[in-house]
């Protein structure tokens, strides 16, 4: 148009102007953008696991760097969490029965319940991953660590729970009350009485504790009369006055609202 002379040379260039200096802008504005953008990726901190926060412990406007040893925030993964639960060690050997049996494989681990304060089953279902090596010399307990599944975060870190651990069942047992066994070295042993009435210190092998009562393994027999009380007194051979053990009355404690 300049060279037909539509228009004049100096609206031309004042158009080729405003050209070159859009340009510019467009292009400052560009650089911008991207500084912006880098100084956002700078302030901003990408949890390297998935979770839930439950506190900030920096507050908003804070100058942090990557030096600094103090979290930000705390993460808590909870969609699976574990569950330690204490068994006596005689209960290992029907957890390892009912683990060979039907109920469950070792790829799967036993599947525990978890229950609230009033007996009510979550809707969580855990399995036993494995059990401590080491037994509490004081309560004879070892422990048991359970995984649960917790997609509804009912669970929470720190919560006391209890569990329903499943166990070998048998058609008939043998019990006896736990006050009747003593231990000589560890070793468990109950004062039997014969038909004379002498007492005989009888080594047995306990199973699982069950109500404040042992299951015997072996060692007794069913039918044999043994002693639940007064065997401080008692030596091999000696022979007692034998009277029908009387179990005392569960207690009750008084419920408060």
């Amino acid at each position: 148009m300049v060279e037909v002379g539509a228009v004049s040379h100096q609206v031309y260039d004042d158009a080729v102007s405003l050209r070159d200096q859009a340009a510019a802008d467009v292009a400052q504005a560009r650089a911008t953008l991207k500084r912006r953008q880098l100084d956002l990726k700078f302030a901003t901190v990408e949890a390297p696991i998935s979770g839930r926060i439950e506190q900030a412990l920096v507050s908003e406007g804070a100058l942090v760097s990557s030096g600094d040893s103090s979290p930000l925030a705390r993460i808590h993964q909870i969609d699976q969490v574990y569950v330690d639960v204490r068994r006596p060690a005689s209960s290992l050997e029907s957890l390892r029965q009912a683990l060979m049996s039907q109920q469950a494989s070792a790829d799967a681990g036993l599947p525990v319940a978890i229950l609230q304060s009033d007996g009510e089953a979550y809707d969580a279902t855990g399995r036993i991953l494995f059990s401590g090596v080491n037994v509490d010399a004081g309560t004879g307990d070892v422990l048991l660590r359970v995984l649960v599944d917790n997609p509804q975060r009912l669970l929470l870190p720190g919560m006391f729970v209890r569990a329903r651990v499943p166990r070998t069942s048998y058609a008939e047992a043998l019990m006896v009350p736990q006050q009747a066994v003593v231990r000589n070295d560890g070793e468990p042993q109950i004062w039997v009485l014969d038909a004379q009435n002498r007492a005989k210190l009888t080594p047995v092998k306990l199973g699982e504790l069950l109500n404040q009562h042992y299951r015997i393994q072996s060692g007794l027999a069913a039918g044999q009369t043994i002693v639940v009380e007064g065997m401080a007194r008692l030596s091999n051979g000696i022979a007692v006055q034998a009277h029908e053990w009387q179990a005392p009355a569960p207690t009750t404690a008084a419920a408060t609202h």
